[in-house]
């Protein structure tokens, strides 16, 4: 079974958001983890039970592949 994947990129920040739960709530990210990497940062959004909610990449052009920074970018979810 399909599952719809809501997703975000801004070009100029070169930063991507992967909405696990779409729309997510004010105030259900109740921890964010950060993994730093050599070429840029990944934060996981998690709710009060400790699920994954969404996913942020600041460096996407470096941890994304190029046909699927186009795709977000183009407004194809």
């Amino acid at each position: 079974e399909a599952v719809p994947l809501d997703c975000t990129y801004d070009t100029d920040a070169d930063a991507a958001y992967l909405y696990l739960v779409s729309p997510i709530a004010d105030g259900a990210v109740q921890r964010t983890i950060t993994v730093d990497t050599d070429h840029g940062m990944i934060n996981l959004d998690l709710d009060g039970d400790g699920r994954l909610i969404g996913v942020e990449i600041l460096g996407a052009d470096r941890h994304l592949p190029p046909a699927l920074r186009q795709a977000i970018a183009g407004g194809h979810r």
